[in-house]
């Protein structure tokens, strides 16, 4: 393994299907103790048909931010996200992280972590509207909005790797999967 590992950053727009792929990838990569899936602290309820993720209040938040319990926290879309800093630890242990962030933390996690590698996840604006409209969460000006966001230049992010989730999950996990293996590799020397 190496020394320090790499950090993983996961992007794409809402409707991309990030949680669903990363629950894939998680489930093939259960046996490999390379590899860490970090469950985000958010400040929404707990729902089944949502992706896992630790749910608190934006009282809790702001107070494990003051403690320092996350290494990367932000904002969006009236929601607080924040990536426990106990993934950090691991990094520097020599696990690779993989997170779903934001990409307006990229700029940030690059700047304060070495190495990290982006991973942007997308989809026609078609399949992301459709997507959107079947999770249920907003109204139709909120998917709009998000669909506008989208179309702001994601697929710029200077030397991320691009996986086109609009065909299979099996077609998806693989490309994400064979992504993880070669920075590994890379990484690793």
């Amino acid at each position: 393994m190496p020394e320090v590992g790499i950090l993983f950053l996961v992007v794409g727009p809402s409707g991309a299907g990030k949680d669903t792929l990363l629950a894939a990838a998680k489930a093939r990569l259960r046996e490999d103790p390379r590899y860490i899936f970090a469950r985000r602290a958010i400040t929404r309820p707990s729902d089944p048909d949502d992706e896992d993720h630790s749910s608190v209040t934006g009282e809790e938040f702001d107070r494990l931010a003051r403690e320092g319990a996350f290494c990367l926290s932000w904002q969006a879309h009236g929601l607080k996200y924040g990536i426990p800093a106990a993934y950090e630890r691991e990094r520097q242990q020599g696990r690779h992280i993989i997170a779903n962030v934001s990409r307006q933390i990229v700029t940030q996690a690059c700047t304060s972590f070495s190495p990290v590698e982006i991973i942007l996840v997308t989809a026609p604006k078609e399949i992301l509207a459709e997507r959107l409209a079947a999770r249920r969460r907003e109204s139709t000006s909120d998917i709009q909005t998000r669909l506008d966001r989208a179309a702001l230049g994601i697929e710029e992010i200077a030397g991320a790797s691009v996986i086109d989730n609009s065909g299979s999950i099996e077609e998806s996990v693989t490309a994400f999967l064979q992504i993880l293996e070669e920075r590994s590799l890379v990484a690793a020397g």
